[in-house]
């Protein structure tokens, strides 16, 4: 039987079959681009470790540095700056320690999930349509 466009009705099972298959597109979309987020984030965190790790040496090294400089008379005002520049480097780390790595965490946590669900939901969706393709035929 068609339609008036010239179409054939698609049946109650091919229907079905191909909001099924709508669905898990939908679902591997979903997971593919929950994947590129996580690894974004991911990537992200190692470059704040990374920033981490240095600010964290360059402190240290200043300070050593200006212990050097007060053995010396002559170097005395060098070691203000040095204070100052190495006050800064213990702040960034500071910041960049705690508040950023505090909010990329969790972010790339919840994409993980969400991947991780969104791959459980789509073998669990081809389980139940293999199913119902068995009890077809």
């Amino acid at each position: 039987m068609e339609l008036t466009d010239g179409t054939n009705p698609l049946s109650g099972n091919e229907y079905r079959l191909q909001n099924i298959i709508g669905i898990q597109k939908q679902l591997e979309l979903e997971r593919a681009k929950r994947g590129r987020l996580s690894t974004n984030y991911n990537k992200s965190l190692k470059v704040v470790n990374a920033a981490e790790g240095v600010l964290a040496v360059s402190f240290m090294g200043l300070n050593t540095v200006s212990v050097v400089f007060l053995s010396t008379v002559v170097a005395a005002p060098a070691v203000t700056v040095i204070e100052a520049v190495s006050l800064g480097a213990g702040l960034l780390f500071i910041i960049i320690g705690g508040f950023v790595s505090r909010s990329l965490i969790p972010r790339a946590e919840k994409h993980e999930t969400i991947k991780l669900l969104a791959d459980k939901k789509n073998s669990a969706q081809y389980v139940t349509c293999f199913r119902k393709l068995l009890t077809m035929t």
